[in-house]
Formats: structure tokens, sequence, C-alpha cells
């Protein structure tokens, strides 16, 4: 069998050793991720629960969107299905001494289709780095053991998600549902428009690499960092990513990703793997509904990562295994 290797030019390959700065205060973050209290809040809930009258002609709601998507958090933070997160609120409420209905868990299903969720987001204090990712979560189809022995089933099928993240606090600040048929290049503007503030950096990979993206950074007054695709020419009339060609051939591939700061874009990576700690795949049926699953699942990230996240700094190199 061939096998193929890199030359040995003698050089002994380092990595950078960190070392986290704050872990008695991540610890506690981590450990606050599973109290009930911090997601199911006895005074928040007794003043937003039920809704405000309505204006004019109409019978009053009994929930609100808070108390809707309280009831979906804590349904994907857990894993429950619709009808063990009736039983759960129940307990909840009566715990907390609370004496409000809870919705049935039909309600629940047919709320979801049309909640807006609310994702937190905290106010930026500066020009935003944003850095973009996708990632593809499994919908309704055929068990991995039935495709791993016969093959792909009928109706295996995906939905992308989309996710703008702020590389400096790390939290979600755009997100994006969609079918695989929609391309990431396609979704990139749409992005943009939902980041608040003034943005100084985009990066994302050559999936990006398109007239459409550089145009919606140019319009932000940001800066592209987005790898050209192979074979990639120039645009001419002076474009921006005529000057990140002519980097490239300069300083080689990986010298201009290191100045350019391109190698920061892993932080979206890593918020793709946070997503899929919370499941691999979308458990609703219809597309309305799994989009508010994946906001809610946005929701969730960024309060864990307002709880703390590890703050590391550079010790020193060692020596990669041989």
């Amino acid at each position: 069998m061939a096998m193929r290797v890199k030359p040995d030019t003698g050089e002994v390959g380092l990595k950078q050793r960190y070392r986290v700065t704050n872990w008695s205060e991540y610890d506690r973050a981590l450990v606050n991720r599973g109290n009930l209290t911090i997601w199911f809040d006895e005074a928040s809930i007794r003043d937003q629960w039920t809704p405000a009258p309505p204006i004019g002609r109409g019978k009053p709601g009994l929930y609100s969107d808070t108390a809707i998507q309280t009831c979906l958090t804590i349904k994907g933070l857990f894993q429950l299905p619709y009808r063990a997160t009736e039983g759960l609120i129940k307990s909840l409420m009566r715990l907390c001494q609370l004496d409000l209905p809870v919705p049935d868990h039909t309600l629940m299903s047919r709320r979801a289709a049309q909640l807006t969720v609310k994702i937190p987001r905290r106010p930026r204090k500066g020009p935003t780095h944003v850095v973009v990712d996708s990632t593809g979560l499994k919908i309704f189809g055929e068990g991995e053991w039935k495709v791993r022995q016969h093959g792909v089933g009928k109706r295996r099928t995906w939905r992308k998600i989309h996710l703008a993240v702020d590389e400096t606090s790390k939290d979600i600040i755009g997100i994006e549902v969609t079918t695989t048929a929609w391309g990431d290049s396609e979704i990139l503007p749409g992005l943009l428009d939902q980041v608040e503030g003034e943005i100084a950096q985009v990066s994302a990979d050559g999936a990006y690499d398109s007239h459409g993206c550089h145009a919606a950074i140019a319009e932000r007054d940001a800066r592209a960092t987005i790898p050209p695709r192979d074979g990639a020419v120039a645009w001419g009339d002076d474009h921006p990513r005529d000057a990140i060609l002519q980097a490239i051939e300069a300083k080689g591939l990986a010298g201009w990703k290191n100045d350019s700061g391109y190698h920061r874009r892993s932080i979206a990576e890593n918020m793709m793997f946070r997503l899929k700690q919370l499941g691999d795949s979308l458990y609703s049926r219809t597309f309305e509904r799994q989009v508010t699953e994946a906001h809610v699942r946005a929701a969730i990230l960024n309060t864990f990562t307002y709880l703390g996240m590890p703050r590391s700094e550079r010790v020193g190199k060692i020596a990669s295994a041989a």
C-alpha cells in the first residue's frame, strides 16, 4: 500500500501550551449551567408569565412568549420530549409555590411554530471581529445503524445552521437556519445584517469567496479575511480580494493566515461543537419549529457564555509527538 508522508526536514514541531487563569470562576460557571434557577427565575417568571391584556376586543392569553420560550429552553437544555417538559414545569411551579398555569404539551408545540426567540446579546464595546461558519444538524430520517448497513434512507436530510460569532466575547450575534439547498455565501449578507454596531473584520473560509460576500462586507466598511479558492484570479479594479492574493503570493497561505488573524475563525468552529453538545439532531418535524429549536439553542449558548468562559494565556511550547 502506498503511503504519503511529509519529508523529514530535521525540525521538531512545536505546539503552544496554554493555562487557564480563571479556573475557579469558570468551574463555578460550568456548575451553574445546570442550575434551574438561572433558567426558571421566580421573580421574572411571576411578572412575565402571563401576557398583558389585549388592546381592544379579544380573549386575554394565558402564556406570554417568555413563558413558551422558558418551556422550550428547559426542553432543549435537558433534551426532553414535550410531555416530560410539561411535567417538569409543573413540578417547578409547585416547588417555587407559584400559582401559575402551565401550558399543555400540544400548546407548546403549536406556539413553537410562531415564536420569535429572544437571544440574549450584550452590547459591543467597539468594532467587532465577526467569525462565520455553518454546520448541519440531522432531522427526521433513518437511524445511523440502518444507514450504515443499508445505505442512505429516502427521508434522511439536514438543516444548515449558519452562525456569526463575536471573536472577542465568543457569543452568537447572528444566526440563520436554512435547507441544504442554500449555499454559505448566499447567507452571509443576512448574517451581517443581524450584527449591531461597527464591524472591523469578517473571517470566513473559502466557501464565502464570492462577489456578494465581499460586497456585503464592504458595505459595513469591514476588512474581509477570506482565503480565495484554488486557482483564483484577480478581479481587477483594485478589489480588496486582489490584495489577499498578492499577500498569499508573497508570504504563502500560512503566512497570510498568521498575519491576517484568520486562525481566529476557529472560534466559530468551537461554537459549532458547543451547539452540537446540545444534540446533533433537530427533533421538530416542521421547518418553522426547527428554526425555533435552533434559535433556542443559540439563546442557551449565549447564556452559557455570559455565565463565564475560560481565559487562557500562553505559558510555553511543547514538542509534538513523533
